[in-house]
C-alpha cells in the first residue's frame, strides 16, 4: 500500500495506527487503491472488512450487511437535520417576535 501510495514504510504506519490524519485528497488516493468509495472507507466499522485477496492480487471488499448500517446512518443524520431546522424555525419565530415587538413600541 505505502509503494502505491508512493510514500515511505514508515509514513504509512504512522497512518494506520493513527499517529497521522490524512486529508481529502489522500483519501480518495487510499479509495482508489482499495476500489471502493471515500464514504465506505470514512465509514469503516466491524461490518466492513477489508482483506487482501492472494488469489488474485487484489484487494476485494467483502460488506456484511452494509445496507443495514448505511441506513441507519443515513436515519441518524436526516434525525439530526430535522432537528437542527426545527431549532432554526424556533429562531426565526423568536427573531419575528422580537421584531414585531420593537415595531410595535414606535
Amino acid at each position: 500500500m505505502a509503494n502505491k501510495l508512493s510514500i515511505s514504510q514508515s509514513t504509512y504506519s504512522d497512518i494506520e495506527s493513527g499517529k497521522l490524519i490524512i486529508n481529502h485528497e489522500r483519501l480518495i488516493e487510499f479509495a482508489a487503491i482499495l476500489e471502493v468509495s471515500p464514504e465506505v472507507i470514512e465509514g469503516f466499522s466491524d461490518q466492513v472488512i477489508f482483506k487482501a485477496c492472494i488469489q488474485s492480487g487484489y484487494i476485494n471488499t467483502n460488506y456484511i450487511n452494509p445496507i443495514e448500517k448505511i441506513d441507519e446512518l443515513y436515519n441518524e443524520v436526516i434525525r439530526g437535520l430535522k432537528e437542527q431546522i426545527q431549532t432554526l424555525n424556533e429562531g426565526i419565530i423568536t427573531k419575528n417576535e422580537f421584531i414585531y415587538v420593537l415595531k410595535s413600541r414606535k
